[in-house]
């Protein structure tokens, strides 16, 4: 029997998506979380603690973890790290366990933990996440994270082309209209997938901050080979353990 491949537009439908019990859920955040954390990973970050609140980070630096936080876009003033994929690009990094929080890939990312492992995705890890998930027998619910619990067309986009990836092999099947929806957004995005993304409003949004938003590296498909997971409070790189 096929497996379930199901999508949910923002955090804010996941609670009622029809996917029940266990599954694995693919978290999508391409401005920028699921992009960036990727590149820590290809970049020996050690581990990473999601976590949701400003309260939590803060604790956390104070216990001497080096954090990683953004609000609205920008990095927070007592972060070491901001949220973009650059920002990860250094030796620093190396070996260490990194606490992150942003405005919406942690908080997707914490919510989808209930249920069962979470990965996370983006274009520039997509063909490994989609073979990490055929190679599992469970569902699969992909959730984008959006922006403040609005739907997000970049997000949308990549959730598209994971679908894409999946339903090729027949192993999924998807019946629901979200999933519909964002393939056929991504059939008629990937035609000129950099103009398509630079046309979104949180690209426009970062822009307006003065934040290279960095479409060509952010659209780079299968340019990693990081798969990044969580379970048990901590986001590992798993590539070398299914």
């Amino acid at each position: 029997m096929p497996r379930t491949l199901e999508v949910s537009l923002s955090p804010a439908l996941y609670p009622f998506r029809t996917t029940t019990g266990k599954h694995i859920t693919a978290v999508i955040d391409v401005l920028r979380f699921t992009t960036s954390v990727i590149s820590a990973f290809d970049y020996g970050v050690e581990a990473v603690i999601p976590v949701a609140s400003l309260a939590e980070i803060e604790e956390m630096k104070q216990k001497g973890y080096p954090v990683a936080a953004e609000r609205d876009g920008l990095k927070l003033p007592f972060a070491d790290f901001g949220n973009s994929a650059t920002d990860f690009m250094t030796p620093e990094i190396k070996g260490k366990t990194i606490v992150y929080s942003t405005t919406n890939g942690t908080v997707a990312m914490k919510l989808a933990a209930e249920s069962g492992p979470v990965v996370a995705a983006a274009f520039t890890n997509l063909p490994v996440v989609a073979e990490w998930l055929s190679k599992h027998n469970e569902n699969v619910v992909i959730l984008c994270s959006g922006w403040k619990n609005l739907f997000s067309t970049e997000d949308t986009l990549c959730a598209g082309a994971l679908i894409e990836m999946l339903i090729e092999n027949k192993e999924f099947i998807s019946k629901c209209d979200a999933g519909i929806m964002a393939l056929r957004l991504w059939l008629d995005g990937k035609k000129n997938l950099k103009n398509a993304i630079m046309k979104t409003s949180h690209y426009q949004r970062l822009l307006g901050l003065g934040v290279d938003p960095m479409p060509d590296y952010t659209i780079n498909t299968g340019i990693s080979e990081s798969l990044p997971v969580f379970e048990n409070g901590l986001i590992t790189d798993q590539r070398n353990n299914w």
